[in-house]
C-alpha cells in the first residue's frame, strides 16, 4: 500500500529538521521527514563525536571523521583541481558536524535580497526572525532574542585558550576593536563567536528543533532514505520516488536538501534548464535557472605548527573572530578571519585538496587563521551528471571567477598575514607554512599563490534563487517553485546573494520564514 502525507520534506539538514518540526505543530497535517543519511531518535544515540562541541568532526578538521556521517563531495577550484567540500551526511546536516558558528547575516545582504523583488524579505522582518528563533542572553534586547530554540554561548576571555587569546591580542594591536557580539548590528572588530552549544555539547538542529517534536503523532522520521526525485502530473506534486523505487505520495513537497542537493533533485525531477534536462533524456516539466547561481565563500587557510604547549584536546578549536569590512568593499562584512586552535592535516593522498593541501602529509596538528571572502561577485553552478541519484553532482563554485574577487581575497589574506605574524600569537606558532613574506608583498606572487591555497568553505547557496522570474528567480518569496503546483524549497538554496556571514543561521532564520508562511497560507485557505 502506498504512503501518503500531506506534506513530505525532503532533507534532514539543518533547515529540513526546522521545517518538519515547525509544519507538524498543525496537528491536522501529517509531515514525513526524509534524510538519506543516518537518524539517530535522540541525543543520546548519537556519536560522541557528533555531541562534541571542541571540535568538528568533518574532513580535513577531525584525525577520525566518520565517513558515513559526510557525502565525500568535492568541487572545482580556481586552478581546474578537486577540492574536498564536506557536507553532512547525518540528521541535522551540517549543524551537526560544522563549527556551530551562529553568526547573523547584515542589513546590506538584505538590501540586496529587496532589489531583487523580495520585499518580504528585508533587514526588519529579517531582524524580527533572528530575534524570534534565538536564545541569546547578549545584552541590548532590541535586536536580541530570549526564549526561542536556538541557544547561542560565547566564551569568556578566561576560557579562551592560549592560541585563541593570542589571535584578540594581535588583533587588538593592529587596531581591530575588542567586542563582545559579533551579531551587534553593524559591529566590526574582534570577539568571541556566538556557537550553538551547551558546555561542550554541540547543539544541532536536529536536537533543538525534531527532538521535541519526534512525539508527534502526525509526524514521522525516516533516515536512510534516498530520494530520486519529485512525482508531477503534468505540473502537479503528487509525491516523491525513492532510490530503490518506492513511491510515497503528498499533497507537499518541501525540498531541504541544501543548496547542492536541492537543485540536483529538481534537476532529476525535471525541473531546471529544458536544454539541459534534455541533453540528460529528462522530460522537462518546469524551464528554471536551477542550480545556477551558485555562492560559496572562498577561504585561504594560513597555516602553521603550534608551537609545544599552545594548545591541547581539551580546548575549543575555534573560540574568536574577527569581522570586518575590505577597502573595496565597505560596510559589506566580506571579511571574517576565524583562528582555529587545531586542524588535522591529513588528507586523503588521492589529490583532493583539503585544507593543507594536497596529498598525504602524515597526521599532525596546525593551527592557523581562515582567511574568508565572504561577499564573492563570482557565482557557479550545480550540475547533476545523471539521473541516477547516487551520483552527485558536478560543482563548480567558480572561486574568484570575478576580478574584484581576486582584489578583495588578496586584501583578505595580508589582513590575516599581519595578525599570524604579530605577537603574541606569532610567539605561539613556528614558521608559517605555504606562505613567506616576501610572497605576500608582491601582487602577482600572492595572487598565484591563493589559486593553489583557496578551500571550500561549504557555505553553498543561491542554487534555488528566491527572486522575481525577470531576475533569475526560482522561487517566489514563501519558498514555492515557478511553473509547478506544490513544490518548494526552504534551504540556503533560496538565498539570493552571498550573505556577509556564516551560513547557518541566515538558513534556520529562512527555514523559519518559509515554515510559518506555508502555514498561514494554509490557515488563510482552510
Amino acid at each position: 500500500m502506498t504512503e501518503r502525507y500531506d506534506t513530505v520534506v525532503v532533507g534532514g539538514g539543518t533547515a529540513g529538521c526546522i521545517v518538519a518540526a515547525r509544519l507538524s505543530e498543525d496537528r491536522d497535517r501529517t509531515v514525513l521527514l526524509l534524510e538519506a543519511g543516518h537518524d539517530y531518535p535522540t541525543p543520546e544515540d548519537l556519536p560522541a563525536s557528533l555531541r562534541e562541541a571542541r571540535y568538528n568532526p568533518m574532513r580535513g578538521q577531525s584525525p577520525d571523521p566518520d565517513p558515513a556521517h559526510d557525502w565525500g563531495l568535492s568541487v572545482t577550484g580556481p586552478d581546474g583541481g578537486s577540492i574536498a567540500a564536506p557536507q553532512g551526511h547525518v540528521i541535522g546536516g551540517g549543524s551537526s558536524v560544522n563549527a556551530m558558528m551562529s553568526i547573523r547575516g547584515v542589513e546590506a545582504d538584505h538590501d540586496e535580497w529587496e532589489r531583487l523583488g523580495n520585499p518580504d524579505w528585508g533587514w526588519e522582518q529579517a531582524l524580527e526572525a533572528y530575534k524570534k528563533l534565538e536564545d541569546d542572553s547578549a545584552p541590548h534586547r532590541e535586536f536580541h532574542g530570549r526564549g526561542g530554540p536556538w541557544s547561542l554561548s560565547r566564551h569568556h576571555p578566561e576560557e579562551f585558550g592560549p592560541l585563541q587569546a593570542a589571535f584578540v591580542a594581535s588583533a587588538v594591536s593592529n587596531g581591530y576593536e575588542r567586542v563582545w557580539d559579533l551579531n551587534a548590528p553593524g559591529t566590526e572588530g574582534v570577539g568571541p563567536i556566538p556557537m550553538s552549544r551547551f558546555g561542550t555539547r554541540r547543539i544541532s538542529t536536529a536536537i533543538a528543533y525534531l527532538a521535541p517534536a519526534r512525539h508527534r503523532a502526525n509526524l514521522t522520521v525516516r533516515g536512510d532514505a534516498l530520494v530520486s526525485r519529485v512525482l508531477f502530473t503534468d505540473s502537479d506534486v503528487y509525491g516523491i520516488e525513492l532510490a530503490d523505487g518506492e513511491v510515497i505520495e503528498a499533497s507537499e513537497v518541501v525540498l531541504a536538501g541544501g543548496a547542492v542537493l536541492t537543485p540536483a533533485i529538481m534537476q532529476r525531477s525535471g525541473v531546471g534548464r529544458a536544454a539541459f534536462l534534455e541533453g540528460l533524456g529528462i522530460d522537462v516539466i518546469a524551464d528554471l535557472p536551477v542550480g545556477e547561481n551558485l555562492f560559496d565563500h572562498v577561504s585561504v587557510p594560513l597555516l602553521a605548527r603550534p608551537v609545544e604547549g599552545a594548545w591541547d584536546p581539551d580546548q575549543f578549536s575555534m573560540q574568536a573572530a574577527v569581522r570586518t569590512s575590505t577597502s573595496i568593499q565597505p560596510g559589506t562584512f566580506d571579511a571574517q578571519l576565524t583562528m582555529f586552535s587545531y586542524l588535522n592535516a591529513r588528507t586523503t593522498g588521492d589529490g583532493t585538496r583539503g585544507l593543507a593541501g594536497e596529498g598525504a602529509v602524515g597526521v599532525e596538528n596546525v593551527s592557523g587563521i581562515g582567511a574568508m571572502l565572504h561577499k564573492p561577485r563570482a557565482t557557479g553552478w550545480v550540475k547533476i551528471v545523471s539521473a541516477d541519484p547516487a551520483d552527485l553532482p558536478h560543482v563548480d563554485p567558480n572561486y574568484l571567477g570575478h576580478p574584484t574577487d581576486v582584489a578583495v581575497m588578496r586584501e583578505i589574506v595580508r589582513m590575516g598575514w599581519k595578525l599570524l605574524r604579530s605577537e603574541p600569537l606569532a610567539g605561539l606558532l613556528g614558521e608559517p607554512l605555504r606562505l613567506d613574506d616576501a610572497t605576500v608583498a608582491s601582487d602577482e606572487a600572492l595572487d598565484q599563490a591563493i589559486q593553489g591555497m583557496v578551500a571550500a568553505v561549504y557555505h553553498f547557496n543561491g542554487t534555488a534563487k528566491m527572486a522575481r522570474g525577470d531576475l533569475g528567480g526560482v522561487v517566489d518569496q514563501s519558498g514555492r517553485v515557478y511553473g509547478v503546483n506544490g513544490l518548494r524549497v526552504a534551504d540556503a538554496s533560496v538565498i539570493p546573494t552571498s550573505p556577509g556571514s556564516n551560513t547557518m543561521l541566515p538558513t534556520i532564520m529562512v527555514a523559519e520564514r518559509i515554515s510559518e508562511r506555508i502555514r498561514t497560507e494554509a490557515a488563510a485557505v482552510g
